[in-house]
């Protein structure tokens, strides 16, 4: 990051990069803690201040706000006033600020091979939508053509809506007043375990701990356009292993087979 001089002559660290480089660009304006994590919640649509603070545990208000006035001013995200009877301020990203969105989902993709390789602390928090905002990633989008669908999930007391409209899909917290293709019921732990591959999908059917409801054909375009995630093989990435690197390499030794430095 570019440095400057405060008033005491000592050095303070400016919040850029002083780089011409896409990524230093985007990181100047998203790279601080908690940014991403609101453009997730964003992506989900509009929120009120107090639904962020509730989704994002462990946030202050006072971070959340200087966040959000940092995206307002980026004109990622946008404050609107909902109509009546609501009559709520909420946040809703701009157009940039949904391509932002579309952006970190493969980086979210990519974190899940963290999720297989460490089971879930009771300390974490956990929100089934979390679990589903990879689809927009793997879905089949040739497949989604001219196909107008809802898919539900009741995953515990929670849910989610996925809808397909011609080659596009939105996932959404709650329902989405349109009629239901596939209604799909599965409890929180299955979810995650069919979700980071320790579970097969069709496995969990057979043992009666996931059920999808909907018409034959209805059935099958589900499946043609819901794709799980890949996942490398077990134990092929140091990221497998100890979820915290990445890249097929044993400890202290170099690609080339040779040891590297300690």
């Amino acid at each position: 990051m570019s440095t400057a001089v405060n008033h005491d002559g000592g050095i303070v660290a400016d919040k850029i990069y002083g780089q011409y480089c896409g990524l230093a660009k985007a990181l100047d304006l998203v790279g601080e803690r908690w940014t991403l994590l609101i453009i997730r919640e964003l992506s989900f649509g509009p929120r009120r201040f107090s639904d962020l603070v509730a989704g994002l545990r462990g946030i202050s208000t006072a971070v959340l706000t200087e966040r959000l006035s940092r995206l307002e001013d980026a004109r990622l995200i946008i404050r609107r006033t909902l109509p009546p009877p609501a009559a709520s301020n909420v946040y809703a990203l701009t157009d940039d600020g949904q391509e932002l969105g579309r952006a970190i989902v493969p980086l979210a993709a990519w974190g899940v091979r963290i999720l297989a390789a460490n089971r879930r602390k009771r300390t974490e928090a956990f929100r089934p939508a979390w679990g589903l905002l990879f689809l927009r990633e793997t879905f089949d989008a040739s497949s989604a053509r001219d196909v107008h669908d809802v898919y539900e999930f009741h995953i515990d007391d929670s849910v989610i809506s996925v809808i397909v409209d011609d080659g596009e899909m939105r996932v959404i917290e709650g329902q989405s007043g349109r009629p239901i293709d596939v209604e799909i019921r599965v409890d929180e732990n299955t979810f995650i375990d069919v979700e980071v591959r320790r579970l097969r999908g069709r496995d969990a059917i057979r043992e009666g701990k996931l059920r999808l409801v909907g018409s034959a054909a209805a059935l099958r375009r589900y499946s043609s356009i819901i794709r799980p995630l890949a996942l490398p093989r077990r134990g092929g990435s140091y990221v497998d292993r100890h979820g915290v690197s990445i890249g097929n390499r044993s400890r202290g030794r170099r690609s080339d087979g040779t040891r590297g430095r300690r």
